[in-house]
């Protein structure tokens, strides 16, 4: 499954990943997602976690990063960069698996 769901929409593993908490998901793409997360821009990286691992609302994210409210696409432009970002580190590298849910030991 990790095959398939590695080539599926970038949507999709953005899912699996969230779901990784809560239910049926597959472990292995959800660990390259969460290396790849790692390397991120911490803003980018409390934005996706907002989003998509706790489900936060757009006015508690908005709140918590300190995103102004007007325009009302700001946020929509934030998310869709941390978006880009984590899609770029998952196409940059072929990040190796970590299911410790550690940080590598380059990070500490």
């Amino acid at each position: 499954m990790s095959r398939d769901l590695a080539a599926a929409p970038f949507a999709h593993r953005l899912e699996n990943w969230g779901n990784a908490s809560r239910g049926v998901y597959d472990p292995v793409d959800a660990a390259r997602v969460t290396n790849a997360w790692l390397t991120l821009h911490p803003r980018h990286r409390e934005m996706l976690r907002m989003v998509y691992l706790w489900h936060a609302r757009r006015e508690v994210v908005c709140r918590r990063l300190r995103i102004p409210r007007g325009p009302a696409q700001r946020f929509d432009l934030e998310l869709a960069a941390a978006r880009s970002a984590l899609a770029q580190a998952l196409a940059g590298g072929n990040q190796e698996i970590n299911t410790s849910g550690l940080p590598p030991a380059g990070d500490q």
